[in-house]
């Protein structure tokens, strides 16, 4: 499993988490961003999504995350 940081925050960051090479996360997920918001002074609000397409995960990347290069994404 690989984590890349999208976006550090003050008290977590938000992360990118692909499968090794030739591996795919259970129910055919291909990545996972785990994103966190402002909650309170003291904690975060965790959203967590999935993406089954390589196609889809680009997208959302390049929309929210402008400057982050995906990389070690492995695809068959």
């Amino acid at each position: 499993m690989n984590t890349q940081i999208l976006k550090e925050n003050c008290l977590t960051d938000n992360l990118l988490i692909t499968p090794s090479k030739n591996k795919v996360f259970k129910g055919g997920y291909i990545g996972i961003v785990k994103e966190y918001f402002f909650q309170n002074s003291w904690s975060d609000k965790e959203v967590i999504k999935k993406f089954r397409k390589y196609e889809t995960l680009e997208k959302y990347i390049s929309k929210n995350y402008p400057d982050f290069q995906i990389e070690n994404i492995y695809i068959d």
